[in-house]
């Protein structure tokens, strides 16, 4: 019989395949927004022939981008961990995440008063777009496996990954709030229109979203090599963003913010991956 992979390239599985073509669909609709973002910075007269087209110009590579970012973890992880254990894991961390987001959007609990824009497309119950749960648990297993680099014991690796999620938010947030309007604070803060309860909300949800990891996980090595290069994108993407919108403070915080858990992480050596369980 003829394998249904053979025209895969040898050594290469279809997970890795459809993670390679995910990866370079997330690239080209952050090279997409950046590049649109660029060329309205140095040419704003170019407004006048892309302004019909803006919104669709503007949600096209963001929903896109949106839309990918959970399935790359998915792909990492499902084949050592097991596809039920990564399906547990991304309805703990999108249903923690997106419940959280309700009720912090309803109540201004645990985040501060805070609401979403129109930008990123339909909300549930008219509060939190359908694409914000995913990302919860997109970043918070990425979080998790880079603070299991950092230690392996459950203790710190939960507050370390919940660290991790907080600095993710610092290059993010002045991107996605200030420089163009994903979502807004009526009351202001201190960190471009941010308030300090923010990141203490962030901390807490995260916290509750590793607890329920570290007992899903135990006994599995969640490693991917390409674990890095995606936290990193997903902090380089706002980053630049905040550059090119002059917001150089954000960018300098952000860029500390970024550095410390990739630096962290390397201070360990490669764990070995787990067999995928029966």
């Amino acid at each position: 019989m003829i394998s249904s992979y053979t025209w895969l390239p040898a050594g290469e599985s279809s997970d890795s395949r459809w993670l390679r073509g995910l990866a370079i669909a997330f690239i080209a609709a952050m090279g997409f927004s950046i590049g649109g973002s660029l060329l309205l910075k140095l040419f704003p007269s170019s407004m006048a022939l892309f302004g019909p087209y803006y919104p669709t110009l503007v949600k096209f590579p963001t929903w896109t981008y949106m839309a990918v970012l959970p399935f790359i973890p998915i792909l990492l992880y499902g084949p050592s961990i097991g596809w039920k254990t990564t399906a547990l894991a991304f309805i703990a961390g999108s249903g923690i995440g997106g419940a959280s987001e309700l009720i912090g959007t309803t109540t201004g609990f645990p985040f501060g008063a805070y609401a979403y824009t129109f930008w990123l497309g339909p909300k549930i119950l008219d509060h939190v777009p359908y694409f914000i749960p995913p990302s919860w648990f997109a970043m918070s297993i990425v979080s998790f496996e880079l603070a299991g680099r950092v230690t392996p014991r459950d203790f710190a690796r939960i507050p370390i990954a919940a660290a991790f999620m907080v600095l993710w938010d610092v290059s993010l947030d002045p991107a996605m709030s200030r420089a163009f309007p994903f979502w807004s604070y009526p009351g202001g803060g201190f960190f471009y229109g941010m308030p300090l309860t923010n990141w203490a909300g962030w901390f807490i949800v995260s916290l509750l979203i590793m607890g329920v990891y570290s007992l899903l996980f135990r006994g599995r090595t969640l490693y991917h090599a390409w674990t890095p290069v995606f936290y990193l994108l997903n902090c380089a993407f706002p980053l630049i963003i905040s550059l090119l919108y002059g917001l150089y403070g954000a960018v300098a915080a952000g860029l500390v913010a970024t550095a410390i858990p990739l630096l962290l992480s390397r201070t360990v050596s490669r764990p070995a991956p787990a067999a995928v369980p029966s």
